[in-house]
């Protein structure tokens, strides 16, 4: 028992020393609470990661530490950074103390708002939009003060390029729900949300903007290679899809052909590309004709 203890406080020393030990921030990422080493928001930040609510509010409230410091690398705030650590209760109280979640980062415009689109977490992105985050929330490529329209990404867009895909289509309904303009879209810049969930095979995502009246109609951004971007239709980009046959995903892009040609564009009539059928070929090897017949 004596030894467990031993080994508990030896572990606690340790990482309390390696989170003082400085650090050189220029190899620091942005998720980091390390970046606010030997700035006024130090303590702060400590405390936001051990989830340390009393000390948050003492420092924020009595010390008068500015709770929207920006840290001095990616101009990031300690709000964003708590969202991608996943810190749910600091991130409450940091709300709840006035942090700011529409406030873009120096490094490439991003916000908070746009780090919990981007979060398995469903809760961070209904928090900040309580706490009135903007559900049309961009980011930016340079200047985020700019009052050019230079978007790279917008909240909608960050929840269906999340990593682990299992609460998208929630996370859109929040974003619609609250105002999100499912027709935004910026040529050669910023894909459409319709266009991602297309080309990322989110149909469900597709199916739900169909059901909000999006515009289905523009042509989808495809990347092509070094850089350039081509324009190309819906059905295009649905014969180009290829998603495991009987899946609830193969069933939402079935619904989909048959809304479409409801309104006169005939999925199979759209031709299949090479590429699309050696694809198909190296992952179906042993039915990929019938696969082509029903996909």
């Amino acid at each position: 028992m004596k030894n467990t203890i031993l080994l508990i406080l030896v572990f606690v020393m340790n990482s309390c020393y390696k989170q003082e030990t400085l650090v050189d921030k220029s190899k620091l990422n942005g998720y980091d609470y390390r970046l606010y080493q030997s700035t006024p928001a130090w303590t702060l930040a400590k405390a936001i990661k051990a989830e340390d609510i009393e000390k948050i509010k003492e420092e924020v409230l009595q010390k008068k530490v500015p709770i929207d410091l920006a840290d001095p690398k990616y101009g990031s705030t300690l709000l964003r950074i708590a969202i991608y650590n996943k810190h749910y209760n600091s991130v409450k109280t940091l709300l709840e103390l006035g942090a700011d979640p529409n406030k873009h980062d120096s490094f490439n415009g991003a916000t908070p708002v746009l780090a919990a689109a981007k979060s398995s977490d469903p809760r961070y992105l209904q928090l900040l939009l309580v706490y009135k985050g903007d559900p049309n929330s961009r980011e930016y490529f340079s200047d985020a003060n700019s009052t050019q329209d230079e978007a790279r990404e917008t909240a909608l867009t960050s929840c269906i390029t999340s990593m682990d895909g299992y609460h998208d289509l929630e996370k859109v309904k929040m974003l619609v729900e609250a105002g999100a303009d499912i027709n935004y879209s910026k040529r050669g810049i910023i894909q459409s949300v319709f266009g991602q969930a297309i080309l990322s095979g989110k149909m469900d995502v597709a199916l739900y903007l169909i059901e909000k009246e999006v515009d289905y109609t523009k042509p989808i951004a495809y990347p092509m290679l070094e850089g350039v971007i081509e324009e190309v239709s819906v059905l295009s980009i649905l014969r180009s899809t290829v998603i495991e046959l009987d899946t609830e995903q193969y069933k939402n892009k079935m619904k989909l052909v048959a809304f479409l040609k409801t309104k006169g564009l005939d999925y199979d009539k759209e031709p299949i590309d090479r590429t699309t059928i050696e694809r198909i070929r190296a992952m179906y090897p042993n039915n990929w004709k019938e696969y082509i017949n029903r996909f």
